[in-house]
């Protein structure tokens, strides 16, 4: 994509200040993301994007490239959830309508000129997917590049992709490379329960344009990132590096929004709000999400991002998390304390468990949604007792009924998300019920000897995908026996396991680990 300035020496101006900005980049931000190999480094997918975002049309367009170690020789699929929002009629059904709302614009993401290795193929889209074939085969490990260019009309609605008078929130809007597991390709459709998201981690490096009057917040460094401008009220252009994450998430904002900024460790809290917004509400956010990144880190694992981002949206969803960065519902910038606590809290520890420690959210949805509930319920019962014990009792109720409720219509917790026939199944069970689970086991256990389960599936799993059975084993290890008896009766609800489970959380207490933990 070509973008063009006013001037000629304009020109030189901008391309003068980015080549100085690139001379000041820390040579250390990759360090501080990861201490992974260098082999591992070598196997991550690099991607590489120039988009504009015009916000009076509601549009981005735009180059991505990938370049990534081959391992179907004869093609590659890559995501594109935003065609989810063309209209059709299972838009209209309940568990739709609900993360959309009544009121929806449809958007699409349109794809041009895809090419492998610079040349062009004949490329495929089939609603979500967009296969890109290989024109003859390649080496399995070889590193190819593909790229393409697309138009995304954002589409107006209740969820993560969507814009309002004074912002564009865009989550899963780029084209993503499908996760290739040894069965195979994993295609899975964008449903309308839970959050239909499976990824590996990559590095970004994205040049952004707004116009002038714009600021945006993403997963990247904006604190390091290299910003031009042209005049007289032209645009501002971002270059975003984002290193070992999964996803790369951009909430564009007009003048009307404002930030308050803290350091937690080495980590700068930005928190987004507008001008008209609650400043004791907003403080209280603010508040919520300093403390909660620092209790995280305490407890389970020093967070390893520059920056995280707390952004007022819009959408139904409370909050949703992206690496770096998470969306927070306008709502809760309007009172303070309440859910919203819990809200910002979930969201922060969404960034150990999905973030950093990656799963199938799909096919083990509990895997991260009960973790991060857990971690929300000990956060809070900290920070404000009063607001903890609302929450915990509404976690805990609805997590012990769910054995009842749902036993005779043979669902559980431990299952992908397509097979919930609503979100209240959903939610009683991969959010109360598996919470509860690790509460129930606190109560036994104590908080420090659960934090020793999760400290270890943290370091272990970081910046990789774990499974439902590498948290059985981390409870495992620090129980000195199996644990599956315990997960059994809670997430599969077995009730024969009842007994068994109660019996291991109690030989669990005072046994030491099978190795250190620490």
């Amino acid at each position: 994509m070509k973008w063009r300035v006013a001037t000629n020496l304009i020109v030189i101006l901008v391309l003068l200040q980015m080549i100085v900005g690139c001379m000041w980049r820390p040579a250390t931000t990759e360090a501080h993301i990861s201490q992974t190999s260098s082999q591992q480094e070598a196997v991550r997918t690099k991607y590489a994007a120039n988009v504009q975002i015009d916000p009076d049309k509601h549009a981005v367009t735009g180059t991505l490239s990938a370049r990534f170690p081959v391992k179907d020789q004869q093609k590659a699929y890559f995501h594109l959830y935003s065609n989810a929002f063309v209209e059709r009629p299972e838009l209209s059904t309940p568990n739709w309508l609900y993360i959309l709302g009544e009121n929806r614009i449809e958007g699409k993401m349109t794809i041009h000129d895809v090419r492998v290795k610079e040349k062009p193929v004949p490329f495929k889209v089939n609603q979500t997917i967009l296969e890109v074939p290989f024109d003859k085969p390649v080496a399995q490990g070889e590193a190819v590049t593909v790229s393409m260019n697309f138009t995304l009309q954002v589409p107006k609605n209740d969820g993560r992709l969507s814009y309002d008078d004074h912002a564009i929130w865009l989550g899963n809007w780029l084209p993503i490379l499908a996760v290739n597991e040894s069965a195979g390709w994993r295609l899975d459709p964008y449903l309308p329960i839970g959050d239909p998201f499976y990824s590996e981690v990559a590095d970004y490096d994205v040049q952004i344009r707004v116009p002038h009057q714009y600021q945006i917040a993403t997963t990247g460094l904006e604190s390091l990132a290299v910003v031009t401008e042209t005049r007289p009220k032209g645009f501002k252009f971002y270059d975003i590096q984002a290193l070992n994450v999964r996803d790369f998430a951009v909430v564009a904002m007009d003048d009307s929004y404002r930030s308050i900024t803290a350091k937690v460790g080495e980590t700068l809290v930005n928190t987004w709000y507008r001008v008209d917004d609650q400043m004791d509400a907003v403080m209280r956010v603010h508040d919520v999400a300093k403390k909660s990144l620092q209790y995280y880190s305490k407890s389970f694992g020093v967070y390893p991002y520059q920056e995280y981002d707390v952004v007022r949206t819009g959408g139904f969803f409370g909050g949703m998390e992206y690496p770096s960065i998470v969306f927070i519902q306008d709502k809760y910038f309007e009172t303070p304390g309440g859910y919203g606590d819990a809200v910002v809290a979930h969201e922060t520890a969404h960034q150990w468990f999905y973030g950093v420690v990656g799963n199938d959210e799909i096919k083990e949805a509990w895997v991260d949604e009960s973790l991060t509930d857990y971690a929300t319920m000990v956060f809070l019962q900290q920070y404000d007792k009063k607001s903890a014990n609302e929450y915990i009792k509404r976690r805990v109720t609805r997590g012990n009924m769910a054995a009842s409720l749902y036993a005779e219509q043979k669902i559980s917790a431990w299952q992908s998300v397509d097979q919930f026939p609503n979100w209240p199944s959903y939610s009683d069970l991969v959010y109360s019920r598996g919470g509860a689970m690790l509460w129930n086991l606190r109560q036994t256990w104590g908080e420090e000897r659960v934090n020793e389960a999760l400290r270890y599936y943290y370091t272990t799993h970081q910046y990789k995908n774990a499974t439902g059975k590498d948290v059985v084993d981390a409870f495992t290890k620090v129980a000195g026996e199996s644990a599956n008896p315990y997960f059994d009766y809670w997430l599969r609800l077995k009730p024969e396991m009842e007994k068994p489970a109660f019996n291991w959380s109690i030989r669990g207490k005072s046994k030491v680990p099978t190795m250190n933990t620490k």
